[in-house]
Protein backbone atom coordinates (compact mmCIF):
# COMPACT_ATOMS: atom_id res chain seq x y z
CA UNK A 1 0.00 0.00 0.00
CA UNK A 2 1.33 3.60 -1.31
CA UNK A 3 2.16 5.55 2.13
CA UNK A 4 0.57 8.25 0.64
CA UNK A 5 -2.76 7.13 0.58
CA UNK A 6 -5.01 8.42 2.91
CA UNK A 7 -6.26 5.62 5.22
CA UNK A 8 -9.64 4.74 6.71
CA UNK A 9 -10.80 5.71 10.01
CA UNK A 10 -10.11 1.93 11.06
CA UNK A 11 -6.91 1.95 10.08
CA UNK A 12 -5.90 5.12 11.44
CA UNK A 13 -7.16 3.74 14.78
CA UNK A 14 -4.96 1.09 14.52
CA UNK A 15 -2.14 2.22 13.47
CA UNK A 16 -1.88 5.33 15.69
CA UNK A 17 -3.05 2.59 18.78
CA UNK A 18 -0.11 0.03 18.11
CA UNK A 19 2.67 3.03 17.22
CA UNK A 20 1.26 5.24 20.56
CA UNK A 21 1.53 1.09 22.31
CA UNK A 22 5.24 1.42 21.23
CA UNK A 23 6.03 4.93 21.65
CA UNK A 24 5.35 4.12 25.37
CA UNK A 25 6.98 0.90 25.93
CA UNK A 26 10.08 1.97 24.20
CA UNK A 27 9.85 5.41 26.42
CA UNK A 28 9.43 3.45 29.59
CA UNK A 29 12.47 0.91 28.89
CA UNK A 30 14.66 4.01 27.83
CA UNK A 31 13.29 5.29 31.47
CA UNK A 32 14.43 2.94 33.29
CA UNK A 33 17.81 1.65 32.34
CA UNK A 34 19.33 4.93 32.41
CA UNK A 35 19.74 7.44 35.36
CA UNK A 36 18.49 10.69 36.02
CA UNK A 37 20.22 13.83 34.29
CA UNK A 38 20.84 16.99 36.21
CA UNK A 39 17.57 18.93 36.14
CA UNK A 40 15.42 16.07 36.34
CA UNK A 41 16.75 15.60 39.89
CA UNK A 42 16.37 19.11 41.22
CA UNK A 43 12.38 18.30 40.13
CA UNK A 44 12.71 15.71 41.91
CA UNK A 45 13.29 17.10 45.06
CA UNK A 46 11.30 20.76 43.92
CA UNK A 47 8.51 17.56 44.17
CA UNK A 48 9.52 16.53 47.49
CA UNK A 49 7.26 19.24 48.90
CA UNK A 50 3.87 20.06 46.16
CA UNK A 51 3.42 23.79 46.07
CA UNK A 52 1.81 25.80 43.54
CA UNK A 53 4.82 27.66 42.52
CA UNK A 54 8.93 27.66 42.97
CA UNK A 55 11.68 29.94 42.21
CA UNK A 56 12.23 29.58 38.78
CA UNK A 57 9.34 27.00 37.41
CA UNK A 58 5.62 26.56 37.78
CA UNK A 59 4.70 22.92 39.23
CA UNK A 60 2.88 21.18 36.43
CA UNK A 61 6.04 18.62 36.30
CA UNK A 62 6.47 18.16 40.20
CA UNK A 63 3.03 16.79 40.02
CA UNK A 64 4.04 14.36 37.05
CA UNK A 65 6.97 12.96 39.54
CA UNK A 66 5.32 12.67 42.46
CA UNK A 67 2.11 10.97 40.88
CA UNK A 68 5.21 8.31 39.31
CA UNK A 69 7.12 8.10 42.63
CA UNK A 70 3.63 6.50 44.53
CA UNK A 71 4.29 3.29 42.91
CA UNK A 72 8.45 3.85 44.01
CA UNK A 73 11.06 5.39 43.92
CA UNK A 74 14.00 5.36 41.00
CA UNK A 75 14.32 6.54 37.36
CA UNK A 76 11.55 4.62 35.88
CA UNK A 77 9.07 5.94 38.59
CA UNK A 78 10.58 9.62 38.34
CA UNK A 79 9.87 9.77 34.83
CA UNK A 80 6.73 7.35 34.23
CA UNK A 81 4.46 10.68 34.33
CA UNK A 82 6.61 12.15 31.94
CA UNK A 83 6.27 8.97 29.53
CA UNK A 84 2.80 8.52 30.15
CA UNK A 85 1.83 12.38 29.22
CA UNK A 86 3.80 12.58 26.14
CA UNK A 87 1.91 9.10 24.39
CA UNK A 88 -0.89 11.09 25.39
CA UNK A 89 0.05 14.21 23.29
CA UNK A 90 1.47 12.10 19.91
CA UNK A 91 -2.41 10.82 20.62
CA UNK A 92 -4.16 14.40 20.73
CA UNK A 93 -1.62 15.93 18.44
CA UNK A 94 -3.02 13.64 15.26
CA UNK A 95 -6.72 14.73 16.76
CA UNK A 96 -5.86 18.14 16.69
CA UNK A 97 -4.63 18.04 12.93
CA UNK A 98 -7.18 19.74 10.19
CA UNK A 99 -9.23 16.97 8.87
CA UNK A 100 -7.59 17.43 5.13
CA UNK A 101 -4.23 16.82 6.33
CA UNK A 102 -4.92 13.27 8.86
CA UNK A 103 -2.87 10.89 7.22
CA UNK A 104 -1.76 8.47 10.35
CA UNK A 105 1.38 7.22 8.36
CA UNK A 106 2.45 10.21 7.57
CA UNK A 107 1.76 11.46 11.17
CA UNK A 108 3.61 8.63 12.87
CA UNK A 109 6.81 9.09 10.11
CA UNK A 110 7.28 12.87 11.40
CA UNK A 111 7.04 12.37 15.14
CA UNK A 112 9.23 9.28 14.85
CA UNK A 113 11.89 10.96 13.05
CA UNK A 114 11.47 14.10 15.06
CA UNK A 115 14.79 14.12 18.04
CA UNK A 116 13.00 16.71 20.40
CA UNK A 117 10.12 14.50 20.56
CA UNK A 118 12.07 11.21 21.55
CA UNK A 119 13.98 13.21 23.84
CA UNK A 120 11.25 14.72 26.02
CA UNK A 121 9.34 11.53 25.53
CA UNK A 122 11.09 9.97 28.98
CA UNK A 123 13.46 13.07 30.31
CA UNK A 124 11.12 14.47 32.89
CA UNK A 125 11.51 18.41 32.59
CA UNK A 126 8.76 21.21 32.60
CA UNK A 127 8.67 20.90 28.55
CA UNK A 128 6.94 17.25 28.94
CA UNK A 129 3.70 18.84 30.66
CA UNK A 130 3.81 22.16 28.15
CA UNK A 131 3.84 20.12 25.11
CA UNK A 132 0.85 18.11 26.41
CA UNK A 133 -1.31 21.42 27.20
CA UNK A 134 -0.18 22.70 24.49
CA UNK A 135 -1.45 20.12 22.04
CA UNK A 136 -4.96 20.33 23.82
CA UNK A 137 -4.66 24.06 23.07
CA UNK A 138 -4.57 23.44 19.62
CA UNK A 139 -7.33 21.04 20.08
CA UNK A 140 -9.10 23.15 21.93
CA UNK A 141 -8.57 25.80 19.42
CA UNK A 142 -9.97 23.60 16.29
CA UNK A 143 -13.28 22.19 18.03
CA UNK A 144 -13.78 26.37 18.69
CA UNK A 145 -13.18 27.64 15.44
CA UNK A 146 -15.95 25.09 14.78
CA UNK A 147 -17.92 26.36 17.40
CA UNK A 148 -18.03 28.67 20.31
CA UNK A 149 -19.76 26.44 23.10
CA UNK A 150 -19.47 26.45 26.58
CA UNK A 151 -17.33 23.16 27.29
CA UNK A 152 -15.14 24.34 23.81
CA UNK A 153 -14.36 27.18 26.02
CA UNK A 154 -13.64 25.50 29.23
CA UNK A 155 -11.28 23.03 27.63
CA UNK A 156 -9.61 25.77 26.00
CA UNK A 157 -9.24 27.70 29.37
CA UNK A 158 -7.69 24.01 31.12
CA UNK A 159 -5.29 23.76 27.83
CA UNK A 160 -3.91 27.37 28.82
CA UNK A 161 -4.06 27.12 32.29
CA UNK A 162 -2.40 24.08 32.01
CA UNK A 163 0.51 25.36 30.20
CA UNK A 164 1.05 28.02 32.15
CA UNK A 165 1.44 25.61 35.35
CA UNK A 166 3.81 23.70 32.96
CA UNK A 167 6.39 26.74 31.49
CA UNK A 168 5.94 30.53 31.11
CA UNK A 169 6.53 31.10 27.74
CA UNK A 170 3.30 28.41 27.11
CA UNK A 171 2.07 32.28 26.76
CA UNK A 172 3.17 32.72 23.52
CA UNK A 173 1.38 30.05 22.01
CA UNK A 174 -2.02 32.08 23.12
CA UNK A 175 -0.43 35.28 21.53
CA UNK A 176 0.45 33.62 18.68
CA UNK A 177 -3.15 32.40 18.02
CA UNK A 178 -4.31 35.74 18.78
CA UNK A 179 -2.70 37.42 16.23
CA UNK A 180 -3.32 34.86 13.77
CA UNK A 181 -7.33 35.24 14.20
CA UNK A 182 -7.22 39.07 15.85
CA UNK A 183 -11.26 38.75 15.98
CA UNK A 184 -11.12 36.80 18.58
CA UNK A 185 -10.78 39.81 20.46
CA UNK A 186 -14.59 40.59 19.93
CA UNK A 187 -15.79 37.48 20.70
CA UNK A 188 -17.37 37.08 24.12
CA UNK A 189 -16.40 33.04 24.44
CA UNK A 190 -12.84 33.99 24.17
CA UNK A 191 -12.97 36.54 26.83
CA UNK A 192 -14.40 34.20 29.13
CA UNK A 193 -12.05 31.77 27.88
CA UNK A 194 -9.72 34.52 29.80
CA UNK A 195 -11.83 35.11 32.89
CA UNK A 196 -11.38 31.12 33.68
CA UNK A 197 -7.77 31.09 32.54
CA UNK A 198 -7.13 33.82 35.23
CA UNK A 199 -9.57 32.29 38.16
CA UNK A 200 -7.57 28.38 37.02
CA UNK A 201 -4.55 30.36 37.95
CA UNK A 202 -4.78 32.44 41.07
CA UNK A 203 -3.78 30.11 43.19
CA UNK A 204 0.32 30.41 41.52
CA UNK A 205 -0.41 34.51 41.72
CA UNK A 206 -1.05 34.32 45.55
CA UNK A 207 1.49 32.36 45.87
CA UNK A 208 3.85 34.50 44.18
CA UNK A 209 2.46 37.26 45.90
CA UNK A 210 3.53 35.90 49.20
CA UNK A 211 6.95 34.86 48.67
CA UNK A 212 7.34 38.35 47.13
CA UNK A 213 6.77 37.44 43.33
CA UNK A 214 10.77 35.72 43.09
CA UNK A 215 9.84 34.15 39.19
CA UNK A 216 8.87 37.57 37.60
CA UNK A 217 11.69 39.44 39.79
CA UNK A 218 14.13 36.51 38.52
CA UNK A 219 13.10 36.60 34.84
CA UNK A 220 12.63 40.29 34.47
CA UNK A 221 15.14 41.77 36.59
CA UNK A 222 17.90 39.23 38.06
CA UNK A 223 18.30 37.28 35.59
CA UNK A 224 21.84 39.05 34.29
CA UNK A 225 22.38 38.77 30.72
CA UNK A 226 26.13 37.58 29.17
CA UNK A 227 28.42 39.81 27.07
CA UNK A 228 27.02 38.67 23.49
CA UNK A 229 28.80 36.58 21.68
CA UNK A 230 27.96 35.48 17.91
CA UNK A 231 28.14 32.01 18.79
CA UNK A 232 24.57 32.79 20.83
CA UNK A 233 22.57 32.99 17.78
CA UNK A 234 24.90 30.15 15.23
CA UNK A 235 24.06 27.53 17.85
CA UNK A 236 20.52 28.45 18.15
CA UNK A 237 20.30 27.99 14.06
CA UNK A 238 22.09 24.91 14.17
CA UNK A 239 20.07 23.59 16.89
CA UNK A 240 17.11 24.18 15.34
CA UNK A 241 18.04 22.20 12.69
CA UNK A 242 18.84 18.97 15.06
CA UNK A 243 15.95 19.34 17.04
CA UNK A 244 13.16 19.40 14.28
CA UNK A 245 15.09 16.70 12.15
CA UNK A 246 18.04 16.68 11.39
CA UNK A 247 17.86 15.71 7.84
CA UNK A 248 13.66 16.07 7.27
CA UNK A 249 14.06 19.76 8.94
CA UNK A 250 16.49 20.38 6.34
CA UNK A 251 14.04 19.13 3.67
CA UNK A 252 10.90 21.26 5.51
CA UNK A 253 12.64 24.60 5.67
CA UNK A 254 13.82 24.44 2.41
CA UNK A 255 10.10 24.02 0.99
CA UNK A 256 7.56 25.77 3.44
CA UNK A 257 7.69 28.56 1.35
CA UNK A 258 5.19 26.72 -1.29
CA UNK A 259 2.76 26.74 2.17
CA UNK A 260 -0.57 28.08 1.41
CA UNK A 261 -2.63 29.12 3.85
CA UNK A 262 -6.25 27.87 3.18
CA UNK A 263 -7.84 28.50 6.54
CA UNK A 264 -7.62 29.68 10.02
CA UNK A 265 -6.63 26.58 11.72
CA UNK A 266 -3.54 26.23 9.20
CA UNK A 267 -2.83 30.12 9.55
CA UNK A 268 -2.91 29.40 13.69
CA UNK A 269 0.06 26.91 13.26
CA UNK A 270 1.79 29.05 10.86
CA UNK A 271 1.94 31.54 13.34
CA UNK A 272 2.81 29.49 16.26
CA UNK A 273 5.79 27.87 14.09
CA UNK A 274 7.47 30.78 12.91
CA UNK A 275 6.83 33.27 15.75
CA UNK A 276 8.15 30.56 18.47
CA UNK A 277 11.28 30.69 16.30
CA UNK A 278 11.73 34.61 15.45
CA UNK A 279 10.65 34.76 19.18
CA UNK A 280 13.96 32.85 20.15
CA UNK A 281 15.62 34.06 17.62
CA UNK A 282 15.89 37.70 18.93
CA UNK A 283 16.24 36.54 22.15
CA UNK A 284 18.97 34.60 20.76
CA UNK A 285 21.06 38.40 20.64
CA UNK A 286 20.89 38.70 24.34
CA UNK A 287 21.94 35.52 25.90
CA UNK A 288 21.89 32.11 25.05
CA UNK A 289 18.89 30.05 24.31
CA UNK A 290 18.40 26.69 24.70
CA UNK A 291 17.63 24.56 21.08
CA UNK A 292 14.91 22.76 22.90
CA UNK A 293 12.98 25.72 24.04
CA UNK A 294 10.99 25.71 20.40
CA UNK A 295 9.37 22.47 21.11
CA UNK A 296 5.86 24.14 21.79
CA UNK A 297 5.96 24.36 18.35
CA UNK A 298 6.15 21.02 17.36
CA UNK A 299 2.37 20.31 17.14
CA UNK A 300 2.73 23.31 14.18
CA UNK A 301 5.55 21.75 12.80
CA UNK A 302 4.00 18.51 12.21
CA UNK A 303 0.90 20.16 10.64
CA UNK A 304 2.86 22.44 8.27
CA UNK A 305 4.65 19.12 7.11
CA UNK A 306 1.97 17.11 6.44
CA UNK A 307 0.70 19.84 4.30
CA UNK A 308 3.62 19.80 2.38
CA UNK A 309 3.60 15.89 2.17
CA UNK A 310 -0.60 15.94 1.20
CA UNK A 311 0.45 18.56 -1.51
CA UNK A 312 3.95 17.46 -2.83
CA UNK A 313 4.62 15.66 -5.58
CA UNK A 314 5.29 11.50 -5.44
CA UNK A 315 9.21 12.44 -5.97
CA UNK A 316 8.87 15.00 -2.68
CA UNK A 317 7.26 12.10 -0.75
CA UNK A 318 10.21 10.09 -1.70
CA UNK A 319 12.43 11.67 -0.29
CA UNK A 320 10.82 12.23 3.11
CA UNK A 321 10.15 8.77 3.41
CA UNK A 322 14.20 7.73 2.89
CA UNK A 323 14.89 11.03 5.29
CA UNK A 324 12.85 9.89 7.83
CA UNK A 325 14.13 6.57 7.88
CA UNK A 326 17.61 7.57 8.35
CA UNK A 327 16.71 10.10 11.61
CA UNK A 328 14.97 7.52 12.84
CA UNK A 329 18.26 4.88 12.32
CA UNK A 330 19.85 7.38 13.79
CA UNK A 331 17.54 8.43 16.76
CA UNK A 332 17.53 4.35 17.10
CA UNK A 333 20.94 3.87 17.33
CA UNK A 334 21.55 7.08 19.97
CA UNK A 335 19.10 5.46 22.15
CA UNK A 336 20.75 2.06 21.83
CA UNK A 337 24.27 3.75 22.68
CA UNK A 338 23.21 5.08 26.38
CA UNK A 339 23.23 1.37 27.08
CA UNK A 340 26.28 0.35 25.52
CA UNK A 341 29.22 -0.22 28.10
CA UNK A 342 32.24 2.38 26.68
CA UNK A 343 29.77 4.19 24.83
CA UNK A 344 31.07 7.20 22.54
CA UNK A 345 28.33 9.26 24.64
CA UNK A 346 30.57 8.50 27.88
CA UNK A 347 33.15 11.00 26.57
CA UNK A 348 30.39 14.03 26.15
CA UNK A 349 30.57 16.25 29.79
CA UNK A 350 26.61 16.99 29.15
CA UNK A 351 26.09 13.42 29.52
CA UNK A 352 28.47 12.27 32.63
CA UNK A 353 24.91 12.32 34.85
CA UNK A 354 23.62 9.88 33.01
CA UNK A 355 26.36 7.54 33.79
CA UNK A 356 28.53 8.89 36.59
CA UNK A 357 26.16 10.44 38.69
CA UNK A 358 25.18 7.94 40.99
CA UNK A 359 28.43 6.56 41.35
CA UNK A 360 29.38 10.22 42.49
CA UNK A 361 26.46 10.82 44.86
CA UNK A 362 27.35 7.45 46.90
CA UNK A 363 31.40 8.19 46.73
CA UNK A 364 30.11 11.42 49.01
CA UNK A 365 28.15 9.70 51.20
CA UNK A 366 30.44 7.32 52.02
CA UNK A 367 32.59 9.81 53.11
CA UNK A 368 30.31 11.91 55.09
CA UNK A 369 27.77 9.61 56.23
CA UNK A 370 24.31 11.43 57.58
CA UNK A 371 25.82 14.88 57.96
CA UNK A 372 24.47 17.38 55.66
CA UNK A 373 26.21 18.93 52.63
CA UNK A 374 25.87 22.65 51.37
CA UNK A 375 26.65 22.34 48.04
CA UNK A 376 28.23 25.56 46.38
CA UNK A 377 26.41 27.24 43.18
CA UNK A 378 24.60 24.42 41.84
CA UNK A 379 21.12 23.27 42.01
CA UNK A 380 21.96 19.78 40.59
CA UNK A 381 24.36 18.28 42.93
CA UNK A 382 22.71 18.71 45.97
CA UNK A 383 19.48 17.36 43.94
CA UNK A 384 21.47 14.13 42.59
CA UNK A 385 23.33 13.67 45.76
CA UNK A 386 19.79 13.65 48.06
CA UNK A 387 18.26 11.37 44.95
CA UNK A 388 20.69 8.49 45.41
CA UNK A 389 21.09 8.43 48.91
CA UNK A 390 17.81 7.86 50.93
CA UNK A 391 17.34 9.89 53.82
CA UNK A 392 20.39 12.52 53.02
CA UNK A 393 20.28 16.15 53.60
CA UNK A 394 21.82 18.83 51.07
CA UNK A 395 20.97 22.05 50.18
CA UNK A 396 22.50 24.42 47.39
CA UNK A 397 24.81 27.67 49.00
CA UNK A 398 24.38 30.09 45.61
CA UNK A 399 27.06 32.70 45.61
CA UNK A 400 26.68 35.73 43.48
CA UNK A 401 29.00 34.36 40.97
CA UNK A 402 26.01 32.11 40.07
CA UNK A 403 22.31 32.87 40.03
CA UNK A 404 19.06 32.25 42.46
CA UNK A 405 17.91 28.45 42.47
CA UNK A 406 14.50 27.31 44.53
CA UNK A 407 17.20 26.67 47.37
CA UNK A 408 17.31 30.72 47.67
CA UNK A 409 13.95 30.17 48.67
CA UNK A 410 13.77 26.82 51.34
CA UNK A 411 14.74 26.76 54.74
CA UNK A 412 18.22 26.63 55.58
CA UNK A 413 17.72 27.36 59.19
CA UNK A 414 16.94 23.31 59.47
CA UNK A 415 20.48 22.83 59.93
CA UNK A 416 21.54 25.97 62.32
CA UNK A 417 23.83 25.31 64.66
CA UNK A 418 25.28 21.97 63.32
CA UNK A 419 28.41 20.81 62.12
CA UNK A 420 27.94 20.78 58.15
CA UNK A 421 29.85 19.92 54.87
CA UNK A 422 30.82 22.50 52.15
CA UNK A 423 31.36 20.97 48.92
CA UNK A 424 33.32 23.28 46.25
CA UNK A 425 34.90 22.91 43.08
CA UNK A 426 39.14 22.60 43.22
CA UNK A 427 41.47 20.34 45.00
CA UNK A 428 41.91 19.88 48.73
CA UNK A 429 43.92 22.58 50.54
CA UNK A 430 44.25 21.21 53.85
CA UNK A 431 44.76 18.15 55.67
CA UNK A 432 40.91 18.91 57.28
CA UNK A 433 39.57 19.04 53.71
CA UNK A 434 38.57 15.74 51.96
CA UNK A 435 38.87 15.63 47.88
CA UNK A 436 36.39 13.51 45.45
CA UNK A 437 38.09 12.08 42.78
CA UNK A 438 35.26 10.99 40.51
CA UNK A 439 34.98 11.78 36.73
CA UNK A 440 31.62 13.82 37.44
CA UNK A 441 32.13 16.47 39.82
CA UNK A 442 35.12 16.32 41.67
CA UNK A 443 35.52 18.51 44.31
CA UNK A 444 36.64 19.33 47.90
CA UNK A 445 34.49 18.51 51.24
CA UNK A 446 35.64 21.31 54.02
CA UNK A 447 34.34 21.03 57.36
CA UNK A 448 31.49 23.34 58.59
CA UNK A 449 31.65 23.83 62.25
CA UNK A 450 27.84 25.37 63.78
CA UNK A 451 26.33 26.78 60.63
CA UNK A 452 24.53 30.25 60.75
CA UNK A 453 21.93 29.69 58.35
CA UNK A 454 21.41 33.33 56.47
CA UNK A 455 18.52 32.53 53.90
CA UNK A 456 15.90 34.48 55.24
CA UNK A 457 17.77 37.10 56.29
CA UNK A 458 16.96 40.34 53.39
CA UNK A 459 19.19 43.40 52.47
CA UNK A 460 16.81 46.60 51.66
CA UNK A 461 19.23 50.19 50.89
CA UNK A 462 18.39 53.25 51.30
CA UNK A 463 20.07 56.67 49.42
CA UNK A 464 21.17 55.29 46.60
CA UNK A 465 20.51 57.88 43.56
CA UNK A 466 19.50 56.25 40.46
CA UNK A 467 22.42 58.21 38.53
CA UNK A 468 26.37 57.93 40.42
CA UNK A 469 29.66 59.65 39.51
CA UNK A 470 32.14 57.20 39.04
CA UNK A 471 34.86 56.18 41.05
CA UNK A 472 33.54 58.01 44.00
CA UNK A 473 31.17 57.22 47.67
CA UNK A 474 28.13 57.74 48.70
CA UNK A 475 26.96 56.98 52.39
CA UNK A 476 23.99 54.29 51.97
CA UNK A 477 22.16 53.02 54.85
CA UNK A 478 21.31 49.35 55.08
CA UNK A 479 18.17 47.46 57.03
CA UNK A 480 18.95 43.91 57.50
CA UNK A 481 16.01 41.91 57.95
CA UNK A 482 15.04 38.61 59.44
CA UNK A 483 11.83 37.46 57.24
CA UNK A 484 11.78 34.58 58.91
CA UNK A 485 8.99 33.77 62.18
CA UNK A 486 12.05 32.39 64.23
CA UNK A 487 14.55 33.92 65.72
CA UNK A 488 18.15 33.39 64.12
CA UNK A 489 21.28 32.26 65.95
CA UNK A 490 24.23 34.07 64.63
CA UNK A 491 26.71 31.50 65.97
CA UNK A 492 29.57 32.96 63.34
CA UNK A 493 29.54 36.43 62.38
CA UNK A 494 28.34 37.82 59.01
CA UNK A 495 29.32 40.58 56.64
CA UNK A 496 27.88 42.45 54.50
CA UNK A 497 29.47 43.62 51.16
CA UNK A 498 28.39 44.76 47.82
CA UNK A 499 29.24 44.03 44.10
CA UNK A 500 28.78 46.38 40.70
CA UNK A 501 27.51 44.02 37.88
CA UNK A 502 28.25 44.48 34.15
CA UNK A 503 26.66 41.13 32.81
CA UNK A 504 26.15 37.57 34.28
CA UNK A 505 29.53 36.51 35.93
CA UNK A 506 31.27 40.14 35.15
CA UNK A 507 31.15 42.20 38.50
CA UNK A 508 33.36 44.37 40.64
CA UNK A 509 33.32 43.46 44.35
CA UNK A 510 33.75 45.78 47.10
CA UNK A 511 37.01 45.65 49.08
CA UNK A 512 35.59 46.04 52.02
CA UNK A 513 33.36 43.98 54.48
CA UNK A 514 30.49 45.49 57.57
CA UNK A 515 30.02 43.59 60.07
CA UNK A 516 26.33 42.82 61.67
CA UNK A 517 26.31 43.64 64.74
CA UNK A 518 24.80 41.02 67.53
CA UNK A 519 24.50 37.41 67.81
CA UNK A 520 20.59 37.11 67.18
CA UNK A 521 18.30 38.00 64.92
CA UNK A 522 14.55 37.82 66.24
CA UNK A 523 11.66 37.02 64.26
CA UNK A 524 11.11 39.64 61.73
CA UNK A 525 13.31 42.27 63.91
CA UNK A 526 14.90 44.84 61.43
CA UNK A 527 18.74 45.99 62.23
CA UNK A 528 20.32 48.73 60.31
CA UNK A 529 24.12 49.37 59.50
CA UNK A 530 25.58 52.56 57.23
CA UNK A 531 28.33 51.76 54.42
CA UNK A 532 30.37 53.50 52.14
CA UNK A 533 29.36 52.80 48.87
CA UNK A 534 32.53 53.15 45.85
CA UNK A 535 31.36 53.01 42.97
CA UNK A 536 33.36 51.95 39.85
CA UNK A 537 36.16 53.70 37.85
CA UNK A 538 34.35 53.47 34.30
CA UNK A 539 30.78 54.51 33.32
CA UNK A 540 27.93 52.65 32.52
CA UNK A 541 24.95 50.80 33.18
CA UNK A 542 25.06 48.59 36.19
CA UNK A 543 23.34 46.56 38.81
CA UNK A 544 24.05 46.42 42.80
CA UNK A 545 23.94 43.57 44.51
CA UNK A 546 24.25 43.28 48.47
CA UNK A 547 25.40 39.62 50.02
CA UNK A 548 26.22 38.41 53.24
CA UNK A 549 29.06 36.54 53.86
CA UNK A 550 29.20 33.77 56.68
CA UNK A 551 32.23 32.78 57.28
CA UNK A 552 34.34 31.06 54.69
CA UNK A 553 31.13 31.29 52.62
CA UNK A 554 31.55 33.70 50.43
CA UNK A 555 28.89 36.58 49.45
CA UNK A 556 25.40 35.26 48.74
CA UNK A 557 22.27 37.10 47.12
CA UNK A 558 20.71 38.84 49.92
CA UNK A 559 18.74 41.86 48.45
CA UNK A 560 17.20 42.64 44.70
CA UNK A 561 19.74 43.86 42.08
CA UNK A 562 18.99 47.61 42.04
CA UNK A 563 19.94 49.33 38.30
CA UNK A 564 21.94 52.68 38.86
CA UNK A 565 23.78 54.65 35.62
CA UNK A 566 27.68 55.48 36.49
CA UNK A 567 28.66 58.79 34.69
Amino acid sequence: MSIGVHTTSRNETKYLTYFALGWFVVNCLQAAFLNLEGDEAYYWQLSKNLDWSYFDHPPMVTVLIRLGELLGHGPVFTRLGTVLITTCSILIMYKALPDALKNVRWFILICAATLILNVYSFITTPDAPLLFFASLFLLSYKYFLDKNTLSNTLLMAVAITGMFYSKYHGILLVIFVVLSNLRLLLNKHFWLVVLLTTLFFLPHIYWQYTHDWPSLRFHLNERLAKHYRINYTTDYLLGQLLVFGPFISLLFYATCYKIKIQNKLLRAHAFVFAGTLIFFLISSLKNTVEAHWTLIGTPSFIVLFLWLLNNGTPKYQRIFKKLAIANIALILLARILFFIPHSPFLLIKNYYPFFYGKEWAKTVYSKVGDTPILFENSYVLPSLYMYYNEGAQAIGYNTKSYRKTNFNLQDDCIFSGQNLYYYKGGNAEAPSHTYIDTKYAPGTLLPLKHYTCINALKITPSDIPSTLKANSTYAVTLTIENKADHDIQLYNPLQVDYAFFIAKYDYINSTEDYVIPGITFQANEKKQIHIQLKTPENPGKYKILFSIKNGILPGNFASAFYPVKVE
